[in-house]
């Protein structure tokens, strides 16, 4: 009887150790894997990276927005990565309140890229629209393309003929930032005839975008005055677009010089902190870079640099 009794003991003695050993062993090998993956992870994440492209949205306006690219290790990999993002498919993954425009089941049948020009080929599918969004479709693509670095001009063919015979629409064979988009007219004469690129903001489902648009105005000032009195007005032709520029600020001069803008403004510019809002340096960034050959812009508030901003900065 005691022999038995102390052969159960020994048993649970041996199987309560056990139990404890597996308690301090299990975590450790699950931190192991926890660790692989996290390494795993950490070196795909290395390799990704952000496509700026336009979406639609409700009001037939082309909105900001980015995509991610994957591996991608030549422009050509951007190029389809980019068209890829702006084509329809059964299941879009898309902000909320954006749309895609190319067709789905549309294909690419050849890419060239040759002196800052990237001409796509596309299949018969591309043409499969509404007239009136004709000219929407070729500045959704051409505008993400534009995006990318060193690429000047777009050609968009449909089956080998250039889209500029497919039309309705009148459209370049090579098409380049003086195409526009979201373009508004408010021209009463054909004399001074200002064209300029303004960038908005607008919240969708809780989120901001930046929608440029393409104005044709009246008006023999200088761009940069035009676009931040536009900023800085209560009144923006689009009810549902804001800018978030202070009403009394004033643009008191400027300068370019060797591939920089300098922007002096007064200081209502500010916070309340003395900082200038995110929202306020990317419309005007966005705005400065789409209308002049600059690489850099300065914001100075009563002649003291506050800020510096290169086209780079504003793509991250």
């Amino acid at each position: 009887m005691l022999k038995k009794k102390a052969i159960r003991k020994i048993g649970v003695t041996t199987i309560t150790v056990f139990l404890i050993l597996c308690v301090y062993v299990m975590p450790s090998s699950i931190k192991k894997e926890e660790v692989l993956k996290t390494n795993v992870e950490v070196e795909e994440i290395t390799n990704v990276s952000k496509c700026n492209i336009y979406l639609l949205n409700k009001d037939n306006l082309l909105v900001r927005t980015t995509t991610l690219s994957f591996n991608d290790k030549t422009i050509e990999d951007k190029v389809r990565t980019i068209i890829d993002s702006l084509t329809t498919k059964k299941e879009d993954i898309v902000p909320n309140g954006l749309n895609t425009l190319i067709p789905k089941n549309t294909k690419i049948l050849g890419i060239n890229i040759d002196e800052g020009i990237v001409s796509i080929n596309f299949s018969k599918e591309l043409l499969d629209i509404e007239e009136e969004i004709e000219e929407i479709l070729v500045e959704a693509i051409s505008y993400s393309l534009l995006e990318l670095d060193n690429i000047n001009g777009v050609s968009i063919y449909v089956n080998g003929d250039n889209i500029s015979n497919l039309l309705s629409t009148k459209v370049p064979s090579i098409i380049t930032k003086d195409f526009g988009i979201n373009k508004a007219y408010n021209i009463t004469s054909s004399k001074d005839v200002l064209k300029y690129v303004i960038y908005y903001l607008e919240e969708i489902d809780n989120k901001k975008y930046y929608v440029p648009i393409t104005r044709y105005v009246n008006d023999s000032r200088d761009k940069i005055k035009v676009i931040i009195e536009n900023l800085s007005s209560s009144y923006i032709y689009e009810s549902n677009l804001m800018s978030f520029l202070n009403h009394n600020t004033k643009l008191i001069n400027y300068e370019i010089n060797n591939d920089i803008m300098v922007l002096n403004f007064n200081n209502s510019i500010f916070m309340n902190n003395n900082s200038i809002l995110e929202e306020v340096v990317y419309s005007i960034g966005y705005s400065v870079f789409d209308n002049y050959n600059v690489k850099e812009l300065i914001f100075k508030v009563d002649n003291k640099e506050v800020l510096k901003k290169t086209v780079k900065d504003l793509n991250k």
